[in-house]
């Protein structure tokens, strides 16, 4: 778990975007912030992945005052979740996470399209799909297939019918 807090702020008031990766798919889960406290973490946490996987068994970040705060310990204890913090001087022991950060950081710069990407919010998600379905060398497969067990049809393929005749129009 980490977050990407040098992001202009969006039109919508966001200044920064959560990013919660699991170590042994690499499945990326982001969610735009308005808030760096522990309430506004624990409730995207509670929203994004919770409600989709249930509590993990261990949640790792680094010792942002937010991660690190009695009310997020307490919303841990509360969902039987073990905390590990890194290492103040060893921040590559999140590396997952981290690395999530870097890739998600230079995707939203690329992907918008504004000189000053105040609109970065409403491409997250998105870009967390393509992160998700893109191949994954070291695991041999898309992290959204490891989660899953079977892969989305993307828009190409829904819109590209193989095989079939061109309709007459």
């Amino acid at each position: 778990m980490d977050h990407i807090p040098s992001l202009p702020k969006s039109y919508k008031g966001h200044p920064e975007l959560l990013i919660w990766a699991d170590l042994f798919t690499g499945y990326v889960i982001a969610k735009a912030s308005a808030s760096r406290t522990a309430q506004a973490i624990a409730e995207s946490y509670e929203e994004c992945v919770f409600r989709r996987f249930g509590a993990s068994e261990t949640i790792r970040h680094d010792r942002e005052p937010g991660f690190m705060s009695d009310f997020f310990k307490a919303f841990n204890r509360i969902l039987g979740q073990r905390q590990r913090a890194t290492m103040a001087y060893r921040p590559q022991a999140n590396g997952t996470a981290e690395r999530m950060v870097q890739t998600m950081t230079r995707t939203l710069k690329m992907y918008v399209a504004d000189e000053d990407q105040r609109d970065w919010d409403e491409y997250a998600e998105r870009l967390t799909f393509a992160v998700n379905t893109a191949h994954d060398r070291i695991r041999g497969d898309t992290p959204f297939f490891l989660v899953h067990g079977w892969d989305p049809r993307t828009t190409l393929e829904a819109t590209i019918v193989m095989g079939l005749p061109s309709p007459i129009l």
